[in-house]
């Protein structure tokens, strides 16, 4: 019996350890579930990343939040994925061996506050003495408890906070077990087409959120030539976004029905509709972050001030792909 455990043991051992070779060999691609990522995963179904890359010369897989997208980078188990500039700061400030290769998106216009539709809510304000339906390690709720409550005067003891997962936020609303969700598209979006929510506001006043594209410090070099391959590969996605968004929504909407999401042409319409692109992040940007950091300090997120304008981002990559498929960054 022993004998048999040990051969087992060891069979598994190297399958594992097999495949993890073969993948190391692959440029491994991570994405988040929600809209943040839609481009990543357009530019794979599509196939431009079969393209830029080579087919089958790449993995990509699918994430739940950004800061775990982060620690599978540190843990060297990704080459390039995207994260909240929340959490990309923080890594930073601890010096991560990551790097910023350019923005994905700005995602303020998909995260929203939902209520009830009947709900007598109609701001940040109504939540006093009511609970809020939230993940509490993430991104969204660090920026509404820094940069929205503050604007209302209001703290985290002027409610009760409800840590559950996106699947659950929406079913609690629906059952009143709390009065309010923060959620991103393309769930939010599901939300409101489907009567159960109404949105109260986004983030877009108060903070300028960004989608930061990472790279792994530990393959940067190494495979730079690659790295500038999926960022062209990802500003195809975001052209065909520009120029022909019926075929972008119906790849994305494909990619979600076939994760199990059962959602409508004009939900995922709406989804897409709120990301705004610029792959070099602007001076606007570049403020963004230090006011952000010394708020990240102040709650003891972050080791130490960053400029990023001298740290932390590798930007080469991206003009380099962005002259070679012919894109130019909006004017901010």
């Amino acid at each position: 019996m022993k004998k048999c455990m040990t051969i087992f043991l060891t069979f598994t051992l190297w399958v594992s350890f097999g495949t993890q070779v073969a993948d190391a060999a692959k440029f491994r691609i991570g994405h988040h579930r929600s809209v943040m990522g839609a481009v990543t995963i357009v530019a794979h179904k599509v196939g431009y990343f079969n393209q830029t890359l080579g087919k089958g010369k790449y993995t990509i897989k699918q994430f739940p939040q950004g800061k775990v997208m982060r620690q599978a980078i540190l843990a060297n188990a990704l080459d390039v994925a995207g994260a909240a500039d929340r959490a990309f700061y923080s890594a930073i400030s601890k010096r991560a061996n990551i790097s910023g290769i350019a923005n994905a998106n700005y995602w303020c216009k998909a995260n929203r506050l939902l209520v009830s539709p009947k709900s007598p809510i109609k701001s940040v304000a109504g939540l006093k003495g009511k609970k809020l339906g939230v993940g509490k390690a993430t991104g969204t709720y660090f920026t509404f408890k820094n940069f929205v409550l503050p604007k209302y005067g209001m703290t985290t003891n002027d409610y009760t906070a409800v840590n559950m997962n996106n699947d659950l936020r929406i079913s609690s609303l629906k059952s009143r077990t709390v009065h309010m969700i923060a959620l991103n598209n393309p769930q939010a979006a599901i939300a409101i087409e489907m009567g159960i929510a109404r949105s109260v506001e986004t983030f877009c006043k108060y903070a300028n959120n960004l989608w930061i594209i990472m790279g792994n410090g530990k393959t940067l070099k190494k495979l730079r030539p690659q790295y500038v391959q999926f960022l062209r590969g990802f500003i195809r996605g975001m052209k065909l976004h520009q120029s022909d968004r019926k075929k972008f929504v119906k790849v994305y909407r494909n990619h979600l029905q076939s994760k199990g999401a059962k959602m409508s042409y004009g939900v995922v319409n709406a989804s897409v509709n709120d990301l705004d692109f610029r792959l070099l992040p602007s001076e606007k940007d570049y403020k963004w972050f230090d006011f952000m950091g010394k708020v990240l300090l102040k709650v003891r997120k972050a080791k130490r001030a960053v400029d990023l304008r001298k740290e932390g981002m590798d930007l080469s990559m991206a003009k380099e792909a962005m002259k070679a498929e012919g894109w130019s960054d909006p004017s901010s």
